[in-house]
């Protein structure tokens, strides 16, 4: 049985999670984009360029803010009951 130092294990748990990506393509049949989605939900979107160019977030009470590129909230979604 082999032992793994104990170093190489909390390294391991460091390492940033990665994001799931969805690719994003216009009528065109080219890509205009990607959303990548963290662990917890938040989403940021991209141009073709890979620049950011906002994000977004949902609160526990299942509202999604709106944020541009720059950090300033541009809007807000409630979802209806």
């Amino acid at each position: 049985m082999r032992i793994i130092p104990t170093a190489a294990i909390l390294a391991v748990l460091a390492l940033p999670v990665q994001a799931q990506q969805t690719r994003l393509y216009g009528p065109d049949g080219r890509s205009v984009g990607t959303i990548a989605t963290d662990s917890a939900g938040s989403k940021r979107f991209y141009d073709a360029r890979g620049r950011s160019v906002g994000t977004s977030s949902t609160d526990s009470q299942e509202v999604t803010t709106i944020y541009d590129g720059a950090g300033r909230r541009t809007g807000t979604i409630t979802k209806g009951k």
